[in-house]
């Protein structure tokens, strides 16, 4: 299946977890993504198995943008893959994840390659006391227990696990690759994750906050990344993990530089709450 094939399914997967009012529950698979609250996206991520471009262009681009608003809590656990895993909770507002690389085998020979992937989220809303958040009083910091919660599963290459529950978190354009060759091509990778938050909102039981989000490691045989995020404007973006990368640059370039890669995040919050 196409990157963007799995980022459409990954999302309408976790539209019809959370459908209802119902909390988002997700179980096992390579792609596992519950999403639940306002404008959470996850798309746009890549986890090929093996991907191999001989003498030939791939331009992918992916834009995703979410005006919708719900309010409920995410978890997802992950299984057991032969392969790269992504293993997603969100819950809250406007948290992105979105761009991310989490390849085991790429092979590029006298080939073009051009992804763009562009998520952005504006929130302008109006937001009124007695709506759910991501804090519901629960001690227990496990799937299911509130606010968002992701634990990894067992995968036989690369790994990435993300909790993210609050008020802009940002995880976007991280690279997690096992094994990447670049002979005489041209790779450009482009990521650009926007958050603008607008809103204006009274304080209140139902007012979001700080969030609770909690991530837990699996067994992966290739690089891991577990990221937890929780609150308000919390960016972790653009990092690399990748286990071996192997460049070898045209005739008329002066360095190693056939590949390339481009994060962009940026949350800005003009919120007013009273």
């Amino acid at each position: 299946m196409s990157l963007i094939g799995k980022a459409l399914l990954a999302v309408a997967a976790s539209t019809v977890l959370g459908a209802n009012g119902a909390a988002a529950h997700a179980d096992g698979g390579p792609f596992v993504t519950a999403q639940d609250g306002e404008q959470n996206l996850d798309c746009g991520n890549s986890q090929e198995l093996v991907t191999v471009n001989v003498a030939r262009s791939v331009r992918r681009e992916q834009t995703c943008s979410e005006p919708e608003s719900r309010d409920a809590d995410a978890s997802a656990v992950g299984g057991v893959v032969a392969g790269t895993q992504f293993t997603t909770a969100q819950s809250g507002k406007q948290n992105l994840n979105c761009g991310n690389s989490a390849d085991v085998v790429t092979v590029n020979v006298l080939s073009t390659v051009e992804e763009n992937t562009t998520c952005r989220v504006v929130d302008s809303s109006q937001d009124l006391p007695g709506r759910a958040d991501g804090r519901h009083a629960r001690g227990a910091h496990a799937p299911g227990a509130g606010g968002a919660s992701a634990v990894g599963g067992t995968a036989l290459g690369p790994q990435s696990t993300t909790a993210q529950s609050g008020k802009q978190n940002l995880n976007c354009g991280n690279s997690a690759d096992v094994f990447t060759l670049s002979a005489l091509s041209t790779v450009s990778r482009s990521t650009t994750c926007e958050a603008v938050d607008l809103s204006s909102g009274r304080a209140g039981p139902g007012a979001h906050g700080q969030g609770r989000a909690t991530a837990v490691n699996g067994i992966a045989a290739g690089p891991q990344s577990t990221t937890a995020q929780n609150g308000k404007q919390n960016l972790h973006c653009g990092s690399d993990s990748d286990l071996v990368v192997l460049t070898v640059p045209e005739p008329d370039e002066p360095a190693v530089a056939g590949l390339g890669k481009s994060a962009d995040c940026r949350a800005v919050d003009r919120s007013t709450t009273w």
